[in-house]
Order: structure tokens, then C-alpha cells, then sequence
């Protein structure tokens, strides 16, 4: 028979359990939210040798470990469109990029976003581009840079966004 001094007791040993139970289970992580509708800062950003976009957004919409990329650049009187999903989780994550296939892994670096992609070239040659997604500390910028390796060099870009203020 149950006393009402060994239930109490029962549950404070219960409570001290889940207590030490709960301490043991790590954290979830509260990641970078790029979420949000970004349009190029021309006068931040750089291209190298290629030629500058007169015009680049980007829609990110992120739950993670989901983000999805809507992205139109205009540049000159071409205007593309691309969309690609990543999972932040490492998962790898399969997309078309310029009309070729490409095999991509994001991950985590503190606050950063590191996506890494694997593809061929217009030439048919291997391509790697990392690309590091950084947000400023107010929330209003997103800089994202670019490694590009081919055979037949390499290069480094960096977009510049402002975030577009949504409603009116």
C-alpha cells in the first residue's frame, strides 16, 4: 500500500530522473533563419570576371532542416530562374543548376550555412563551388560567398543582399 510519504517520494525521484534525463538529451540547435526576400546590393557585391547581374533576388524559405531557393537574375535583357532545395542537416540533396545535374550537402558552421556542390561545367569538366551564407547581425543583409573550382582554375564571387521589406 501506497503511503502518501512514498508517493511523494516517488515523485520527486521521478522528477529527479526525467530532470537528469532531460539534461542528457543535447540541445537543439537554434540555426541562422535566411528566410525572407533578398534583392542584390550591385555596389557590395562581386562577380570577378563575370559579368555583374543588373538585377538578382532571391526568395528563401527555410523550416528547417529544409531551404528552398527561388532566385531571378536579370542580366541584361536575359532573365533566369532558378529553384533549388537543400537539407541543413547534411542530407545530400539533388538539384538542376544552369540546366546540368548537381549533388549538394549544407551544413552547419556556427551561424554560417555551408553548402557544398559537386556538378560538371558547359564543358563537362568537375565543378565544386562552396558557397558560405553569412546574415549580419541586425538581420537586414545576407552575404553569401562563392569558392568556384574547375581544372581550369578558380574564382571567388560574393552577393551582397538587402532584405526587401515586406507589407506596407
Amino acid at each position: 500500500m501506497l503511503t502518501s510519504k512514498s508517493l511523494a517520494l516517488g515523485v520527486i525521484c521521478g522528477l529527479a530522473i526525467s530532470g537528469s534525463l532531460a539534461a542528457e538529451e543535447p540541445a537543439v540547435p537554434s540555426h541562422t533563419n535566411f528566410s525572407g526576400r533578398w534583392r542584390m546590393e550591385k555596389d557590395q557585391s562581386n562577380f570577378a570576371n563575370f559579368k555583374m547581374p543588373d538585377i538578382v533576388v532571391r526568395v528563401v524559405d527555410q523550416h528547417e532542416p529544409t531551404m528552398n531557393i527561388h532566385t531571378v537574375q536579370t542580366t541584361g535583357a536575359k532573365t533566369s530562374v532558378s529553384d533549388v532545395s537543400y537539407f541543413t542537416d547534411g542530407t545530400m540533396t539533388k538539384n538542376v543548376i544552369n540546366g546540368r545535374d548537381a549533388e549538394s550537402k549544407a551544413f552547419w558552421d556556427g551561424p554560417t550555412l555551408v553548402v557544398r556542390t559537386n556538378m560538371k561545367d558547359s564543358k563537362g569538366e568537375d565543378e565544386l563551388i562552396l558557397d558560405r551564407w553569412d546574415l549580419s547581425a541586425d538581420g537586414n543583409t545576407l552575404t553569401t560567398t562563392s569558392h568556384i573550382e574547375t581544372p581550369r582554375g578558380q574564382v571567388d564571387l560574393k552577393l551582397v543582399c538587402s532584405r526587401e521589406k515586406t507589407g506596407g
